[in-house]
């Protein structure tokens, strides 16, 4: 478990244990891509033989893996879906084991290493994710097809990170989406001193000599306890990480409900989440009263057993945060909030109206 309840004693200061708690609901956004039922045609693609009597003997009589014989018969559409499935799939798992150990050991201020964890997940693996999300048959090419390493490589210097990190946030296409500027500074730019790629390079390196986070003479890089130090950098932690998580779970939905259907309104509710905590970690009071006054009037539902008119308020609000739920406030049922108002919530807060 990652969140952090009133009982439980952590070395973590208490002044960090929401923006923790709201780091474990976001990171929860990406595990339920490997275990919810809802996300089982991510595990398995239907191939339909027609009159390919050939893909046919491939798959049934010679036993051929389907990924060559959808190769060998050409199948380049199909074969597209089933490696990106897969590579999305596979990025995801190895992903959340890193952000899991690393928020485990940030809780009791092992820092250097709970730094050092983020690299992989967010400099490289979330690269190739963006870059699926842009033009996913252009990275198949590149992974499968040309298949050199330089080409998807997320160290390789052909690669502008940059660009794709710009081109993915446009291809949210929402309204709420974090500054394509700002990500990039968080994950890449060693001059930002609140981001991850200067501090995990000395956490990773017992001596820094790049002048942008270069270690001070007569030091080690996380070596001496200095006095308010892990303090300094659980405030950086617990100020980036939710950003990192915020905008890697919007990627991975934008990808994922591309390749599988979505009648339940899933995606429309994980959004909402993601907009919550924004506001909920972020925003001013100001700025986010108005905010709430606009989802009170997107989510205004009639409860199916007591008929109340329901207006939500921002404590219910928060409390579908963390619940998934709402409440009839005169009965106390769980409500049930119609697609349709899902799907106002996700017109409203998009840039451009989605084509279908």
């Amino acid at each position: 478990m990652l969140v952090i309840d009133k009982t439980v004693k952590v070395a973590l200061p208490k002044q960090f244990h929401f923006s923790n708690n709201i780091c474990a609901y976001l990171y929860d956004q990406l595990t339920e891509i490997l275990v919810d039922k809802h996300y089982a045609e991510m595990h398995s693609t239907a191939i339909e033989f027609g009159e390919d009597e050939k893909l046919k003997k491939l798959l049934i009589d010679e036993k051929v893996h389907a990924i060559d014989a959808l190769h060998q018969t050409q199948k380049e559409t199909e074969l597209e879906i089933i490696l990106a499935k897969h590579i999305v799939m596979s990025l995801i798992s190895d992903m959340v084991n890193f952000i899991y150990e690393s928020i485990k050991v940030a809780q009791k201020g092992k820092m250097s290493v709970a730094f050092a964890l983020l690299r992989k997940p967010f400099t490289d693996q979330l690269l190739i994710l963006e870059q699926i999300l842009i033009d996913r048959k252009d990275f198949i090419n590149r992974f499968f097809y040309i298949g050199n390493l330089d080409e998807y490589d997320p160290s390789s210097n052909k690669l502008q990170r940059a660009v794709i990190i710009e081109r993915a946030v446009e291809k949210l296409n929402l309204l709420f989406s974090l500054n394509h500027e700002l990500v990039y500074e968080l994950r890449y730019d060693k001059t930002c001193k609140w981001g991850i790629n200067g501090v995990s390079n000395q956490a990773l390196h017992i001596v820094t000599n790049d002048k942008r986070y270069k270690t001070a003479k007569q030091d080690l890089n996380f070596t001496f306890r200095v006095e308010g130090e892990t303090e300094n950098y659980w405030e950086q932690y617990y100020c980036i990480l939710p950003m990192l998580l915020n905008h890697t779970a919007a990627i991975v939905d934008k990808i994922v409900f591309e390749l599988i259907k979505d009648e339940e309104g899933v995606r429309g509710s994980k959004e909402l989440k993601r907009f919550l905590a924004i506001l909920m970690t972020y925003n001013s009071k100001e700025e986010s009263k108005s905010m709430y006054k606009l989802l009170q009037q997107i989510f205004i539902s009639t409860c199916s057993i007591c008929c109340h008119l329901n207006k939500f308020s921002k404590s219910d609000f928060h409390m579908f945060f963390y619940e998934s739920r709402f409440f009839c406030k005169k009965c106390f049922n769980p409500i049930k909030i119609e697609i349709s108002a899902i799907n106002n919530f996700s017109d409203a807060f998009r840039k451009h109206p989605e084509t279908v």
